[in-house]
């Protein structure tokens, strides 16, 4: 007899369903946080993490858009953050200057480096495409 008794006490309880809906809120703030993160680090990838020390400057910094050519002490090359070699200069910059016709290119060159490897990048930039070269300096304090 407890048998069936323990069978009708059973029945009368509603079960429990397994939760099949996804909770969408820690989603969303998982991508937030995550967006913020990528703003915050894109402006610092945009340079080449290359060691270089420009020259000091008077005037201010142009806010617009250009074509980073980097040049190291040690004859490293990097066009924007990509590194590259001499051979291969060229075709990045002109594949850079296609992007945007206009932007002026900037030369960031180590004060070390001598006046010809800043001559030849010159040259380059100028059989690339580029309308305007200037070189990049320290911003002033």
């Amino acid at each position: 007899m407890a048998k069936y008794a323990f069978t009708r006490l059973k029945a009368s309880e509603p079960e429990l369903e397994p939760v099949t809906e996804v909770n969408i809120i820690p989603v969303i703030d998982i991508s937030l946080v995550l967006l913020v993160i990528l703003f915050v680090t894109a402006p610092l990838l945009s340079y080449p993490n290359l060691p270089i020390e420009l020259p000091k400057a008077k005037g201010e910094e142009d806010a617009g858009k250009a074509v980073h050519v980097t040049l190291t002490a040690e004859g490293r090359l990097a066009v924007g953050s990509r590194d590259a070699e001499w051979a291969e200069l060229g075709t990045l910059l002109g594949g850079e200057l296609a992007k945007s016709p206009k932007a002026p290119v900037v030369l960031r060159v180590d004060k070390s480096v001598a006046y010809r490897d800043v001559q030849r990048l010159i040259a380059e930039a100028k059989r690339s495409g580029a309308t305007s070269v200037s070189f990049g300096t320290e911003p002033p304090k």
